[in-house]
């Protein structure tokens, strides 16, 4: 089972601003036909309405084989404000479309993928770990929240789960420091949390 990792697609309304992002989804198409696809947030540039429906116009040919998980910029105009609006439209214009089996909005759980191929089985875990504040100088911050890391420690820990590979994916970088403007507020929390029990980042 093969993945390929992308973030940052950024698909804005005009079409000829989408050229860029167009031609590396064209690319992984034509010679990865056989690879999943894991897309990290950020697929829009602001979360305007024709810009999910350019960014889906683009993905539709992964469905089945595409995963992902919100940004900044899909949940806030400029990705500097949370927009609860924009996060919804997430969720019907992307998450929905593209068969991901859950919501990113409201109870914010982790979402959760399980593939079975060639005697191997690979659990998928999607965060949200976007901060749902209207402060200009925090939103672009990420936070994995109580909630979804009570209920990915109970994913992870669960016996019947042991025998997959677990692949863990979201925007926010864990690994930043001394930016608090960029920074994975609760990553030392998650850290703790996912330590030895995950099998890819």
């Amino acid at each position: 089972m093969q993945f390929i990792h992308i973030s940052d697609l950024h698909f804005h309304r005009n079409k000829k601003d989408n050229k860029e992002a167009e031609k590396v989804l064209k690319s992984i198409k034509d010679n990865y036909p056989k690879h999943n696809l894991i897309v990290t947030g950020d697929i829009t540039d602001d979360g305007h309405e024709k810009q999910f429906e350019n960014a889906y116009k683009a993905l539709s040919p992964f469905k089945g084989k595409v995963f992902i998980a919100p940004g900044n910029h899909d949940f806030g105009a400029a990705g500097n404000f949370y927009s609860k609006e924009r996060a919804e439209r997430f969720d019907e214009m992307l998450s929905k479309k593209l068969d991901q089996g859950g919501t990113f909005t409201g109870d914010n759980t982790p979402l959760v993928h399980v593939l079975d191929e060639d005697s191997t089985r690979v659990m998928l875990i999607a965060l949200d770990t976007n901060l749902e504040t209207t402060h200009f100088f925090d939103f672009a911050c990420g936070e994995v929240g109580d909630k979804q890391l009570s209920n990915l420690e109970a994913i992870i820990s669960n016996p019947e789960n042991a025998d997959m590979v677990k692949i863990l994916f979201f925007h926010h970088h864990p690994f930043m420091h001394n930016n608090p403007f960029m920074e994975l507020s609760d990553a030392k929390e998650l850290m703790r949390t996912i330590y030895n029990r995950v099998d890819v980042l």
